[in-house]
Parts: structure tokens; sequence; C-alpha cells
């Protein structure tokens, strides 16, 4: 482990961050040496650190985001009592350094968590920005009666209609819900972005932080229609990722599994975050939940400039 991950972890284990931005996680989702982190201390107190995933490919190295993760970027921790003036100087001077110590790469990618709004320092660095959303049930905790009724009409009809034909089942079988997940992608002419090994590697780590679940939806005669995995902190459960059999689409088992995960976090959680989406279908389906928008900032950096035809549509630099 290197001096900055020794650092960073004690740093983790004194403060409240994400579940993504976890050393454990890190180590799960990216491997114990696909990722680094970045650290800027002041009078030997750390202010600031901001981890990345590492990958070098032919000459050309690539810092962004680990798989599964849905933000990763810089975390500060603010000095108490500072004015606004202050507060924006010292946003700019942390902000700075981390950028300076990051290593050189032909391609940088930084997901920001939603509460980083002063993204300045980036831009004169020359980083461009995109904003995008996530979106978040708040409020949850022991509210199942008042957030079913925040439900659209539609979405309250599509799980009323699953909960005659399905019931929901907890799983440790990660091969099932993988094969969800590649059907969804199939149907989309698109290929899974990562390995069943490495969906079973984060559910491992997972499952020895105590922090996720399985669910998936079957019928009576044993057939699995949809499935879902959640990840959560003491704070938020994260919909992480999910999948369907396309010979069910008529179901409506992924209304009913959100909403069986909804009444779950509501047990124990404030929040729900069903992650980013820009896709207008996926948008309208969270929409139905009552779930409000929060954006956030996409950064993007590459050099030199005719990487970024090459790599657009893989790493989404718009």
């Amino acid at each position: 482990m290197t001096e900055n991950k020794t650092y960073y972890e004690k740093f983790c284990n004194e403060n409240e961050l994400p579940i993504f931005f976890q050393p454990w996680w890190l180590n799960a989702s990216a491997g114990t040496r696909g990722w680094d982190v970045v650290i800027y201390k002041k009078s030997n107190q750390i202010f600031g650190v901001l981890p990345y995933l590492l990958k070098k490919k032919w000459s050309f190295k690539f810092l962004g985001i680990p798989p599964f993760t849905q933000h990763l970027g810089p975390w500060l921790i603010y000095p108490k009592g500072q004015k606004n003036n202050t507060k924006l100087a010292f946003e700019k001077e942390v902000l700075s350094n981390l950028i300076n110590l990051l290593p050189k790469a032909n391609i940088n990618v930084i997901k920001c968590h939603h509460s980083i709004q002063n993204i300045l320092p980036f831009v004169w660095k020359g980083y461009n920005s995109s904003v995008k959303y996530t979106y978040r049930l708040k409020e949850l905790y022991e509210n199942e009666k008042n957030i079913f009724n925040n439900l659209s009409s539609g979405t309250r009809k599509n799980i009323k209609k699953a909960d005659r034909l399905l019931k929901i089942e907890e799983s440790k079988n990660v091969s099932e819900l993988y094969n969800l997940i590649q059907m969804t992608y199939e149907r989309q002419k698109i290929k899974t972005p990562f390995s069943d090994i490495e969906l079973q590697r984060l559910f491992n780590g997972c499952l020895k932080n105590n922090c996720c679940k399985i669910f998936l939806a079957k019928d009576s005669d044993h057939n699995i229609h949809s499935g879902i995995f959640l990840v959560w902190t003491k704070k938020t459960v994260y919909y992480l990722i999910g999948g369907s059999n396309p010979d069910y689409r008529n179901s409506e088992s992924m209304s009913f599994l959100m909403w069986e995960s909804i009444k779950f976090a509501s047990s124990f959680v404030d929040e729900f975050d069903f992650e980013g989406t820009m896709v207008e279908s996926i948008e309208r389906f969270i929409r139905g939940f009552g779930a409000t928008q929060s954006p956030y900032f996409q950064l993007t950096n590459v050099s030199p400039k005719f990487l970024k035809p090459l790599y657009e549509k893989r790493y989404n630099l718009n």
C-alpha cells in the first residue's frame, strides 16, 4: 500500500465519505493496484483528497472512474466558521493543489459528488464541464405511506399489477443477476461493460462490509423476471445496477422490485439514490417514483485533442 493510501484509509475512518470513496470499495471495483489517491495537507492536516482509477493502454494514460462507481472526485473537509469569500478561497486552494498533484494523463474523467458545486478551479486548469443528473428520494425513514402516495398513478398501477403475479426473494447468486444484466444490454445492442467476475468481486467486497443485497422478482413457476443490486451507507441506499428478462417485460417486475427496494431502504436510512441517468425513458421511469433531480458535474480533460473522438462514446466525454 502506498503512503497516500495509508493516509487515505485513516482519513476515511475519521470522516464520513460516500460508499464509492471507501478504500475497500475501490479495491473491489478497480483492484488493489488499479486506483490511487492524491492528498492535500497543510500543517499536517488533510483538507482534501481525490481518489482515481488509473489505466494505461499502449502509450496512453487514463484517469477516471472504476466500474459500478456513480461518482468519484474531490472531497473536502472545511474548517468551521468560514465566511463565504473565505470558503471560496479555501476551495480554490485545495482543488487547485489536488489537480496539480494528479499524475499526467491523456484522458481524465471526474464525476463529482452532487455536493461539489464549485468547479471553477478545474475550468481554470483546462477541464471541460457538463451537468449530469442523479435522482434521489429524501425523507425516507419510516415514511412508506407518504412515499407511496407520491408515486405517479401509473407507477402505483404497475406495482399493484406485479404484486399479483410475482414475489421478491433475496439472493446471493451473482450469476443469475449477471444474466439479467446481460439480457438488458443485449436488448440495447450494447456490450456488457463488465464481467461476471468483476461483479462477483464487488458483491464479495460489499458482503464482507454488510452493505448490499440482491433482490430477484420471480413468478409462481420460479421464472426470474428482474433483479436488482443495492448497496448502502448509514444515510443512503443506492440502486447500483439491475436487469430484466425481455420475455417478461409486461409483468412490470422492475417497478415492483424498485418499490420493494425503497420500502427496504425506508426501514433504516433517510435517502434512496437511483443513480444518474441522461436517458429519457429511464428518467421517466425514475420520475414516477417521486424522486427529485440532483445535478452533478462531470469534468474531462483530453490531451492531445485528437483522442477525444476516439474515446468520446466509450468514456462519455460530452
